[in-house]
């Protein structure tokens, strides 16, 4: 009997809460929607060249990655190259392998010798 009771005052505090979340969410998107509503056409064209200068800069970070070996899936014989790939990039996902591993035949990439470097942007 308690653990019901238990249970149901932890529902009725947890939907209280989602209840006061969705309320702020709500006042938030309906603020934002009036600024919008009440723009002008100077301040809309302002809005569309910040918003096509952002669009500008993450093409030309992408440009920048793809550069950089990003999205590509390589093998790097050597560490000092492994070190020298590693530091040009903030974010790397490497694959550290043996050959002697099972699942390294397995997955049939037992040709290569050291390890794989996986490059992405987010």
């Amino acid at each position: 009997m308690e653990a019901d009771a238990s249970v149901d005052m932890f529902s009725k505090v947890l939907e209280n809460q989602l209840l006061q979340t969705t309320k702020l969410v709500e006042e938030h998107l309906d603020s934002e929607i009036q600024k919008l509503d009440q723009m002008d056409e100077d301040e809309l064209e302002r809005l569309k060249e910040k918003r096509l200068e952002a669009l500008r800069k993450a093409q030309q970070q992408k440009q920048e990655w793809l550069s950089k070996g990003h999205g590509e899936y390589r093998e790097i014989p050597s560490e000092r190259d492994f070190f020298q790939e590693v530091k040009e990039s903030k974010k790397v996902v490497c694959h550290f392998y043996r050959d002697s591993t099972f699942r390294v035949s397995y997955l049939g990439i037992r040709s290569f010798s050291s390890v794989m470097l996986f490059s992405f942007s987010s």
